[in-house]
């Protein structure tokens, strides 16, 4: 049971208004926030008239996006399944965005109980609820990282002390490279993470490919000050070459066993393994 009571986003709110602990956060509740955006998507309460302002832009432009951010939450939910089905026990969800319905240790110890898992993201906002609702079970923790900092993302002391970077890690990095631009080398992040993984370690990494509606979109973002940069198959694949593919990725979302009757989307899915 998680102590005290848990703090909501109101809360944070009014603590910014007036000054508090957390009032040198509150630009995050000034614009719009991508995690807030997704919790919109994915049918949740916990954003703002600024994200929901926004969220309606990018689905006037973008009608797709509610679809994508669902789809790429179910992508999340099969690969742990299938990674901690594998053997793998130590998972750090990388821009781990607000608690959903379904996290990744609810999902992972089904398998078993004993699974360690680290949820990380650069909105502090994003770490007061993680830290309220997830990271109060034995085995969780919740820590401030920003993946365009990677070394230093692995380096936090808290992540370490959770995490046994002498056994298989998975990582996870689903809608998180989609907002590194070509500046900020989303290809050199993945091998930098690579490299501080231990064999044995997986990678499962989701990014939204390039059409016409989210080039537009991703300029429309590009001026609410978010980095939204959609990629071709090609440019993600090359994103994705330091892994060793575990299974035929990127793959067009949602995957065959579980598609609907919208058919795929404009969103590659890959899973791999540390080569050697």
């Amino acid at each position: 049971m998680i102590p005290g009571p848990v703090p909501s986003l109101s809360r944070w709110e009014e603590e910014s208004s007036t000054g508090g602990p957390v009032g040198a956060a509150s630009a995050f509740l000034r614009a719009p926030s991508v995690a807030r955006m997704y919790d919109y998507f994915l049918g949740g309460k916990d954003n703002y008239a600024v994200d929901r302002e926004m969220a309606e832009r990018a689905l006037d432009r973008a009608p797709v996006v509610a679809r994508l951010a669902q789809v790429n939450r179910g992508f999340l939910e099969h690969a742990a399944a299938r990674l901690a089905e594998s053997g793998l026990r130590q998972f750090v969800d990388v821009g781990c965005g607000l608690p959903a319905r379904r996290n990744v240790g609810d999902i992972v110890r089904r398998v078993d109980p004993s699974c360690r898992i680290a949820y990380i993201d650069n909105d502090p906002l994003v770490l007061v609820h993680a830290r309220a609702l997830l990271a109060g079970e034995r085995g969780t923790g919740a820590f401030g990282g920003d993946v365009r900092v990677p070394a230093a993302l692995l380096g936090h002391p808290g992540l370490r002390r959770l995490i046994d970077f002498g056994r298989p890690v998975a990582l996870l990095l689903l809608g998180v490279l989609d907002f590194v631009t070509d500046a900020e080398d989303p290809r050199g992040i993945v091998r930098t993470l690579l490299g501080g993984l231990p064999a044995g370690s997986h990678m499962v990494i989701t990014h939204t490919e390039r059409t016409p509606q989210l080039e537009s979109l991703a300029e429309t973002a590009r001026r609410a000050g978010l980095a939204f940069t959609p990629r071709d198959r090609a440019e993600i694949a090359e994103i994705c070459a330091p892994l060793e593919p575990a299974g035929p990725y990127p793959a067009a979302l949602p995957l065959a066993d579980t598609a609907d009757l919208d058919g795929p989307l404009p969103l590659a899915g890959f899973v791999g393994r540390k080569p050697g």
